[in-house]
């Protein structure tokens, strides 16, 4: 169980698809920058997603010296003395002069030239096709969207039909490339990942799955799951324009009402592990029937997860807890168990977008062609744009479409033995895990930049504050930082515990310590982790580098570099804080599953006036609480708050 975890550490955070789907793009209507843009510099006037990713310069390789310095300063406040002077004697080794280090990275540095990221496929392999653990919680995320109070009892089916007329404007301005550029103050990001978002999915096979884009021509229907059943259901008229709101709304209507025998939930057998679910989709594949019905799934645009009603929870709400939001989040996340709507997804397509008879909605996401930022303006454009949906009729005759098409499953006696395995399975993770989400409303982060200090910084210097004073100890931990500002550029590791986030927390369980004391060393603290994130996000940070030499030396036949075997390099990478920050206008929150047993997993929304906090912990474990970390992060942030309003340097 545990090599299952740390597989899932590596796969959670490290990640890529690299496909060179732009090789072939034609010219289409310039691209636009977004509306954040001051000044629009003729350089940005691209005619193409291709010619803006051409355009990107290629992912940088660190210095040698710079990362073996770097990595020391990152390991010196997670490890005793002992094993820092082991460590540090394991780098001098390795950094020498004419060393295996200088070698290795001369040969990294030879890649380089003649790749257009130098990590991107190794990416797409270590990252996550290779990867063997199930997606569900694993791997994939999702996000709650507000919770909506439906009038009638049709509701979810008017703002479903809202929801997927959204979904199709957005794709369509991807398809046009009429989609404004992502910017990160200046700098244009690489848009490469927008292609992927709709009609792909990750198949499964024995040793390495596959990440395969249905042709736009093939890709006009979307999957509808209603009772665990799943429906391809046309979204397209016959001259290519999308369906109207009634046409859609009419057609999900024939869907909800059909009254065929129950075929088996075969979207269960994905959500095992992916060894397991090639094999059995392996055997699925040898009848035409099963072949037809997969291969439908496939080339879906998306998922429209059509739910009955969550099951009440029976967890006592914990101190700022979103009760409604939590039980939305378990919904998203992993389905809340076999018995409510853990069935009712197909996990290896990118969005099962879960919309609820009462209102709880959101989305699943896999996660290999994305980030979440990147997905997350699909939902925030299906969200900002849902009001008004309770207007929409359904058309009175859809004689001119063609009806939805319910998959048919021929299953063998071995094929029932491994749903009903997968549904113990399932139901096994889902009770182990604690999902929850929280609101902290007595500052955001207009606060925050009031007092000129950044608010992603101070939220992560809260988070090791709080895992210090539960565990007394820094945890090593993992925030996603954005490397597209290159070609093909997806994230870097940036690390907040360092030896000035250490002096921080252990000031603050000092009681000889002034405020005043207590304050410096926390600025200190913030501003080291802003300083780092600028390095991470401009190609300068240690943990992709340190892979890169790796697996240089895997390729090249040598034996793994001592520096790779230390305790020290693998409990750096225990990711006991494993963190993301995917902000949106609207009341949202995201969630992910730990990286490790005994670790969180915590995705952050800052808004202007509160700070919003999906977390996760598994049960299993008696050291980790996501409710008792929430009661604990309420008083850091508070005591944060007071330090910078009471005390004077």
């Amino acid at each position: 169980m545990i090599s299952c975890f740390r597989f899932c550490n590596k796969a959670h955070m490290l990640g890529i698809i690299s496909k060179q789907l732009l090789k072939d793009t034609v010219t289409m209507p310039r691209l636009i920058l977004s509306n954040t843009a001051k000044v629009i510099p003729r350089r940005y006037m691209y005619h193409s997603m291709k010619a803006l990713e051409d355009s990107l310069p290629r992912l940088p390789v660190p210095s040698l010296q710079q990362t073996m310095d770097k990595y020391l300063q990152a390991v010196k406040p997670l490890v005793d003395e002992d094993d820092y002077k082991n460590t540090k004697t394991l780098v001098e080794e390795f950094r020498k002069p004419g060393g295996v280090g200088e070698k290795l990275q001369e040969r990294l540095l030879e890649r380089a030239k003649f790749t257009d990221n130098w990590l991107a496929q190794w990416w797409d392999d270590k990252g996550y096709l290779e990867q063997r653990v199930p997606l569900v919680v694993y791997f994939s995320p999702a996000a709650t969207f507000p919770k909506e109070n439906f009038t009638e009892s049709l509701s979810y089916l008017k703002y479903t039909a809202r929801l997927i007329s959204n979904a199709l404007k957005f794709k369509e301005e991807i398809d046009s490339e009429t989609i404004s550029v992502d910017m990160a103050g200046k700098d244009p990001l690489s848009m490469v990942q927008y292609k992927l978002l709709f009609g792909g999915t990750r198949k499964p096979h024995a040793s390495k799955d596959e990440f395969v884009l249905a042709p736009i021509e093939k890709s006009r229907h979307i999957i509808v799951a209603h009772r665990n059943q799943f429906y391809s259901m046309e979204v397209y008229y016959p001259n290519g324009k999308p369906l109207n709101e009634g046409d859609l709304m009419a057609q999900l209507m024939v869907i909800v009402r059909n009254n065929d025998p129950l075929e088996e939930p075969v979207g269960v057998l994905g959500t095992t592990d992916r060894t397991t679910w090639a094999h059995e989709r392996k055997t699925l594949e040898k009848d035409k029937i099963n072949r037809s019905s997969l291969d439908i799934i496939d080339s879906g645009l998306f998922v429209i997860c059509l739910d009955k009603p969550p099951v009440p929870s029976t967890q006592a709400p914990s101190i700022m807890e979103d009760a409604t939001h939590s039980i939305s989040a378990r919904q998203c996340l992993h389905g809340d168990g076999v018995e409510s709507n853990s069935l009712n997804r197909w996990v290896d397509k990118t969005n099962n977008f879960c919309i609820s008879e009462d209102g709880h909605v959101g989305c699943l996401y896999e996660h290999t062609p994305a980030e979440g930022p990147t997905i997350a303006r699909v939902w925030e454009y299906t969200v900002a744009n849902r009001h008004g949906y309770e207007s929409i009729s359904p058309s009175n005759s859809i004689s001119h479409l063609t009806p939805p098409i319910k998959l048919k499953w021929k299953i063998r006696s071995s094929t029932k033995e491994a749903i009903k395995k997968a549904k113990y399975q399932l139901e096994s993770l889902v009770r182990d895990l604690d999902v929850r989400c929280f609101k902290f409303d007595h500052y955001g982060k207009d606060f925050i930049k009031k007092h000129k200090l950044s608010p992603d910084a101070w939220i992560q210097i809260s988070f090791q504050l709080t895992h210090y004073r539960l565990h007394g100890q820094l945890g090593p931990a993992y925030e996603t930082g954005a490397t597209r500002k290159f070609k093909l550029g997806r994230t870097e590791t940036i690390r907040s515990a360092s030896v000035p986030t250490l002096e921080f927390v252990q000031s603050m369980a000092n009681p000889s310590c002034s405020n005043a004391e207590r304050l410096s060393f926390m600025r200190a603290a913030i501003n080291a982790h802003t300083t780092y994130t600028k390095e991470a996000i401009n190609g300068q940070g240690i943990d992709r580098h340190l892979l890169g030499l790796k697996l240089i030396a895997l390729e090249s036949g040598m034996n793994v570099p001592e520096l790779f075997m230390d305790s020290t390099y693998a409990y750096s990478l225990h990711f006991k804080i494993s963190t993301s920050q995917v902000p949106f206008k609207e009341e949202t929150y995201l969630l992910f599953g730990p990286a490790v047993p005994d670790g969180y997993g915590i995705c952050y929304n800052p808004g202007l006036k509160k700070l919003m906090f999906g977390v996760t912990t598994y049960n299993s474990n008696p050291t980790t609480n996501s409710g008792h970390f929430a009661s604990c992060l309420q008083r850091s942030l508070d005591d944060m708050q007071l330090l910078v309003s009471k005390s004077k340097l």
